[in-house]
């Protein structure tokens, strides 16, 4: 799957890729700075913030309806939810601002702009893989004992790679069980990974949890077969089982019925 780990640290590509061009932005800008002129290291970092805040807000008004009836989960940037054009035009506006009040160093400022820009998209090449993986031929154990097979049922399939001792895991549970019931024509399943069958029901059974398809892979087959690199991890199956999508790390509503619908218009599945 498209993921980068670093020691402890794991990181969805994109999000990595968005990390490394935002070092480099504000390296080259602190270099300028030095050398040019210490305002534009003020500039770089307003523009860092007001870029991450345009790129939440971008996402935010993309899916206003979803968010208008939780407002609060505004605020949760750590289960992702940014938009690359709203970030390009919160920098831009501060490009903008810096032509207004010196012009002299817009220059300067968009030297360091291009430099993040580059090193973003460098990463991004070298981090992300369009490969179609296909799909795992091994039988899993569900929880009440029957044998399944993962996207071999001529539907998509949206696959959460989970853990009860991980806590994004269990933060996105109920939600991803609560989207699972209202959609139709992609399955869900949710494939535990390394734990016990009595562990896995103590801990749905006090959530109050009912998981449509729950299997058990003890021995981690799926995380190695996707190059999972960290938890949770949810895997987007074609309806002939090969790999068409990933997110590494928890999940938003949006992000999570944003990428069903890229799932089903592929497979060319109308609503």
């Amino acid at each position: 799957m498209n993921a980068v780990s670093l020691g402890p640290f794991a990181f969805d590509a994109e999000r990595f890729a968005a990390i490394i061009g935002m070092v480099a932005f504000l390296a080259v800008a602190s270099v300028l700075a030095h050398r040019v002129d210490d305002r534009l290291g003020r500039w770089s970092s307003w523009t860092a913030a007001a870029g991450l805040a345009a790129a939440r807000l971008g996402h935010v008004l993309q899916y206003a309806g979803s968010f208008a009836s939780e407002p609060w989960r505004i605020l949760s940037v750590w289960q992702g939810g940014f938009s690359w054009s709203g970030g390009a035009a919160g920098v831009g506006v501060m490009l903008v601002v810096l032509f207004l009040r010196s012009r002299k160093l817009v220059g300067w400022a968009a030297a360091s702009v291009a430099a993040g820009a580059v090193a973003t998209t460098a990463t991004l090449a070298f981090t992300y893989s369009d490969t179609q993986l296909p799909a795992v031929t091994s039988a899993f154990r569900t929880l009440d004992g029957a044998e399944s097979r993962i996207g071999d049922n001529g539907r998509p399939t949206v696959l959460n790679l989970w853990a009860t001792w991980c806590p994004p895991c269990r933060r996105e549970l109920p939600m991803m069980v609560e989207l699972a019931a209202s959609t139709t024509d992609v399955d869900f399943v949710f494939a535990n990974q390394g734990e016990t069958s009595a562990k896995i029901a103590d801990y749905l059974r006090s959530e109050n949890l009912i998981l449509p398809q729950a299997v058990l892979d003890p021995q981690l087959l799926l995380s190695r077969h996707y190059s999972a690199v960290g938890l949770p991890a949810t895997l987007f199956l074609a309806a002939d089982g090969t790999l068409a999508g990933s997110h590494l790390g928890e999940i938003s509503r949006e992000v999570l019925a944003h990428k069903i619908q890229e799932l089903k218009s592929e497979e060319g599945i109308s609503e």
